[in-house]
């Protein structure tokens, strides 16, 4: 099975949620707890950024685009809770409300969809530039009507299955609960990816993120993988090489007879055909960016 780069026709995506930071200091508020440079986000553009704890490993990875209001985030929805409630407790005097939009429904499309009807924009409606061909609306409940052509002609799982896929197909990780605080950014490629600025100034796990980078101390990259057939491998799973643990799995999913999977992996194991804890061969797949071998 092959997934398309597009999604056709729109696709409800329960797993993703919203973030939305309203007031005049959202921006700013963002700057000093991102990975990327918030002014960015004047011209419109979305911004892949990562949120991380003071150690610099990453908390979640947002996409983040512009609002009337402020800034909107999208994330998966099992972090959506526990990423508000952190950077909470970080507003202290800032003009910004951090809150789950829970009354938003995640959407794929197409990226070069038309303009949505009148009746589904507006304040309440948020969307992203997600990857190569494919866009994320989030949209009320009560409008969702407007957005989807047809009801969905496949299951909850196989919409999630292909989703991720497609990710794992462009070299994009993705961090949820079960992966949280495990990595810093450059083991996730995020340098490669445009999501970091090395230039911005001060945020949680700067120092960290900068120190890696500029003392070349990046050791370990994300690497994709085919596996025959089987159960999907939960994040942080090992993979071996000679019997020692040389990667652990940041994302996997089943595509047709295989399993597609993301697994950060030592440089030195760099184009090596790995083994799952189960047995299975991983075998190396391409990326659509070059990575610096060790």
């Amino acid at each position: 099975m092959t997934y398309p780069d597009r999604v056709d026709p729109p696709t409800p995506l329960p797993f993703l949620s919203v973030l939305r930071f309203e007031g005049p200091d959202a921006a700013t508020f963002l700057q000093g707890q991102v990975t990327h440079d918030t002014r960015l986000l004047d011209d419109g553009r979305t911004l892949l950024a990562a949120v991380n704890n003071p150690q610099g490993r990453v908390v979640a990875l947002l996409r983040l685009h512009g609002s009337p209001q402020g800034i909107d985030a999208l994330l998966p929805a099992d972090l959506a809770e526990a990423v508000a409630a952190r950077l909470r407790r970080f507003v202290l005097r800032a003009k910004v409300d951090v809150r789950v939009a829970a009354d938003l429904r995640a959407v794929g499309v197409r990226a070069d969809r038309p303009p949505l009807p009148a009746a589904a924009t507006g304040a309440a409606t948020a969307w992203f530039d997600y990857g190569p061909g494919r866009k994320v609306l989030a949209v009320p409940e009560g409008v969702l009507h407007e957005v989807l052509d047809a009801p969905a002609g496949e299951s909850a799982e196989d919409v999630e299955t292909r989703w991720w896929s497609q990710d794992m197909a462009a070299g994009m990780p993705q961090v949820f609960a079960a992966s949280s605080e495990a990595f810093v950014p450059q083991m996730l490629n995020l340098d490669l990816l445009d999501a970091i600025s090395f230039s911005k100034g001060c945020y949680t796990g700067q120092e960290i993120v900068a120190r890696t980078q500029n003392l070349g101390r990046i050791k370990r990259r994300t690497a994709r993988f085919r596996l025959p057939g089987g159960p999907p491998l939960r994040p942080l799973a090992g993979l071996s090489l000679d019997g020692a643990k040389v990667a652990e799995v940041v994302m996997s999913a089943r595509t047709g007879d295989s399993l597609e999977l993301l697994a950060v992996t030592s440089l030195e194991s760099w184009g090596r055909t790995l083994r799952s804890e189960d047995g299975r061969e991983a075998v190396p797949q391409a990326l659509p960016y070059p990575i610096a071998p060790a």
